[in-house]
Formats: C-alpha cells, structure tokens, sequence
C-alpha cells in the first residue's frame, strides 16, 4: 500500500486552550490537540437528522373502558427515605396505628 501524503496546513489554536488540554489530557503538540478535538467532535456532534417528526405522526389511542382506581387508607404515606434503625421501626409502628383506626 502506497503511504497516502498530506500536505501540511497551518492552523492556530488559544493557547489558553491549548494549555488548558495539555494539563487535563496530556496532550503535547497542536496536532495531538487537533486529533483530540476531531475524535471529541465525530463521537458528540448533534443528529443529522430529527427523530421527533417521526413521533408526532402518532396517535395515543384511549382505552374504551376506564379502570375503577380504588384509593387505599395507607397509600398515601410513602416510606421516608431518610430513616433507618430505631427511627424506621417507630415510623411503621406509627403507620400501623394509623391503619387500624
């Protein structure tokens, strides 16, 4: 295979920038910057296309009969995340009261 040859082209960068991505990438030159950023943009470039036309053309379809929804007595009091140990014992102690009044 013959070695494809490329001719060089001249490109300025920040320097800020540049410095920026030696000291969070370990990149040494302008060309490891440029590749870098090329690879960065080909994985995260927006869509070519908009998937969202595609789901505006659907309808939702309503069920005919709508279901009976039955409110329970201790529904309405969700398990509080923050309690453990002793705490969490006296909060369903609590919640059993409740339910049986």
């Amino acid at each position: 295979m013959a070695k494809e040859k490329n001719k060089p082209v001249s490109v300025r960068f920040d320097l800020k920038m540049l410095e920026i991505l030696k000291e969070e990438e370990k990149i040494d030159t302008p060309q490891q910057a440029l590749n870098f950023l090329s690879k960065f943009w080909e994985n995260n470039r927006p869509a070519t296309t908009d998937f969202a036309n595609d789901f505006k053309k659907l309808k939702t379809i309503e069920p005919a009969i709508k279901p009976v929804i039955k409110e329970e007595k201790g529904a309405a009091t969700a398990h509080p995340s923050g309690l453990s140990g002793i705490d969490l014992l006296i909060w369903k102690a609590e919640q059993r009261e409740k339910n049986e009044e």
